[in-house]
């Protein structure tokens, strides 16, 4: 899930076919009769891996799936085996067949890893596999997941909008990754559907976790006139430099508000416990079959245990909460704010008036950035 390159394949189009494909058998959890039958004889044992790039307790999305990871560990017979700094290199493959070896049956991957990941589970069809943001067609044995952080970052840019007052708003970003280039476009849409004059200042730091960097470029940011930040690398220092600087944030992944309580607006959270716990609960069921071409879009919900908006500051009024809130809620009951007209930096029209972006351009196909966009470094 960490890299985001998504290798290209087709994609059911619309939230609503893959918020349809997160209810089938793929991702169902058994049913009553099926649990009361379990409850008479012991669970079946997973030992469950997952994998993560960087370190434990990152303070951002490390620890956010360290959130969903644990909740696992409700469901009986469940026991995890985390693995930190897995690189993107055939060794993540090697980490995974050991991992096997060692009595692992369930396999999350966090980071992204894509055939890293599946040529070991084709290897080991006994083996459940959880593809992070892998677009490519999975093996039986496997699940490709993700979520809607498109709908997440517009509203995301829908905070900044409203709170900005040079009408320019800065983001700190690891990679100019197709994945990447979709959050700070569809920030910058946000932004704009509040605020037409705003303006996204990016700097890419060429790492998901180097708290040094993001720092350095969350600095440079406020230091050209961004009052409100962005982050889209893992950890809170750019929203203590906001805070240090007297300026916002918006946060990506965790909810930031107790790590930045003077800075923060509001966090766009990612947490997939209560389908980590069903996926475990479907898979001593054995009911879990391979996503195939599609993708499994877990939806967004109201509260902790499926992804969604985190607290808001104390000091965002009340008016604007509302306004935040609204929009959320809007996405929530099905309606896509990412609709042509969109023009690129030059002021060309790429997406016509009227045509909504389906989720396969979202998932791997924008590799332009949209009017009002800066950015510094690759």
């Amino acid at each position: 899930m960490k890299l985001r390159t998504v290798t290209a394949a087709v994609l059911a189009v619309g939230l609503a076919s893959t918020m349809a494909a997160c209810s089938s058998s793929t991702t169902t959890t058994p049913s009553a009769s099926a649990s009361a039958s379990a409850s008479s004889s012991p669970a079946k044992a997973l030992k469950v891996t997952w994998t993560f790039t960087g370190p434990e307790n990152d303070g951002g999305y490390n620890t956010i799936n360290e959130v969903a990871m644990n909740a696992m560990t409700s469901v009986p017979g469940v026991t995890i085996n985390p693995i930190y700094n897995v690189p993107y290199t055939d060794q993540a493959s090697q980490i995974l067949t050991q991992a096997i070896a060692a009595g692992t049956n369930v396999i999350v991957d966090t980071i992204g890893l894509g055939s890293l990941l599946t040529d070991v589970c084709k290897k080991h069809p006994d083996v459940i596999c959880y593809s992070g943001a892998d677009a490519t067609a999975q093996p039986a044995n496997s699940v490709s997941w993700w979520l809607p952080d498109w709908h997440l970052g517009y509203v995301a840019g829908v905070a900044a909008g409203l709170m900005t007052k040079t009408h320019t708003v800065g983001m700190v970003v690891p990679y100019s990754i197709p994945i990447a280039n979709q959050a700070i476009n569809t920030f910058t849409l946000g932004c704009q559907s509040v605020d037409p004059t705003c303006k996204v200042k990016v700097i890419f730091t060429d790492n998901y976790f180097d708290p040094t960097a993001a720092t350095r470029a969350a600095t440079t940011l406020v230091n050209a006139g961004a009052d409100v930040l962005r982050n889209i690398t893992d950890d809170p220092s750019f929203c203590k430099v906001a805070a240090a600087k007297h300026v916002y944030a918006v946060g990506e992944y965790n909810d930031f508000s107790s790590a930045c309580a003077d800075s923060i607006i509001t966090s766009t959270v990612w947490d997939f416990s209560d389908f980590m716990k069903a996926q475990a609960l479907a898979i001593q069921a054995g009911t879990v079959t391979g996503s195939g071409t599609t993708p499994v879009i877990v939806p967004l919900g109201t509260a902790a245990g499926s992804p969604h908006l985190g607290a808001f500051g104390a000091f965002v009024p009340a008016d604007v909460q509302t306004k935040i809130q609204d929009v959320y809620n809007q996405i929530q009951g099905g309606k896509s704010f990412l609709v042509g007209p969109i023009t690129d930096q030059k002021g060309v029209v790429k997406v016509p008036a009227g045509t909504t972006l389906d989720d396969k351009f979202l998932f791997e196909g924008w590799t332009w950035f949209v009017k009002g966009v800066t950015t510094t470094g690759k």
